[in-house]
């Protein structure tokens, strides 16, 4: 069984009953996703967290405000980008695929 055989688990089963039974099967109610109380409490929790939030950012403590963090990002785009995002192009009607080895730019035709 897949993902989606498991969302349609219980309509199956009502199909399946009915079909052997020849007994109505009543309408299949699922509870939300989230109920009134977890709603209530994310609603409370993100009230109580705004003012400590607002100063974080005043202040320049958050993770956007780290240069260290902004440093490795980059370097770990750079790394990526160019590692995945030119494994194939196309030049003179073949494809090129570049391997990106830490920045080495080797280049094989396939």
């Amino acid at each position: 069984m897949d993902q989606g055989d498991f969302s349609r688990l219980a309509e199956l089963m009502a199909d399946f009953i009915q079909a052997k039974t020849k007994l109505n099967v009543g309408p299949i109610h699922r509870p939300p996703f989230l109920s009134t109380r977890q709603l209530g409490f994310i609603v409370f929790t993100t009230l109580v967290w705004i003012p400590f939030a607002i100063k974080m950012i005043v202040k320049g403590e958050t993770l956007l405000h780290n240069p260290k963090l902004w440093l490795a990002s980059s370097v770990f785009v750079y790394f990526f980008s160019f590692l995945f995002g030119s494994w194939f192009r196309e030049r003179d009607g073949g494809f090129w695929v570049l391997l990106g080895l830490l920045g080495s730019g080797i280049s094989l035709r396939l």
